[in-house]
């Protein structure tokens, strides 16, 4: 470098400073468009329930946990009751499922049979 008084620090040079205005614009808006996302999905899935047609998410949920499915029906408001059998503990239980519009599964009660 050498003490010449005509070469600029790297902080005083133009390409330096649209660079980093660059990246901080890229930077914030795409933090703007995540969160935008999020708050449109949200509310999108808080304001709205399944339907009847929403059970295949249902038996999905439940065939990937090795339980057997003895009896369902659906309750309205999106909510589905399931009977099943966990094989490895012999037992029966009943689940009630809840589902968003995107059959979502939103919440599960699980309770056992006597």
């Amino acid at each position: 470098m050498g003490n010449n008084s005509s070469e600029k620090k790297w902080y005083e040079k133009w390409w330096f400073w649209l660079i980093a205005g660059l990246f901080f614009f890229a930077l914030f808006t795409k933090k703007d468009k995540k969160s935008a996302n999020s708050f449109n999905t949200q509310s999108q899935t808080s304001n709205c329930i399944g339907n009847r047609d929403c059970i295949n998410s249902v038996r999905n949920n439940f065939s990937s946990t090795n339980k057997t499915i003895l009896n369902e029906s659906y309750e309205g408001d999106g909510r589905f009751k399931i009977t099943a059998l966990d094989p490895q503990r012999g037992v029966t239980f009943n689940a009630f499922v809840y589902t968003d519009c995107n059959c979502s599964i939103t919440n599960v009660n699980i309770s056992d049979i006597n």
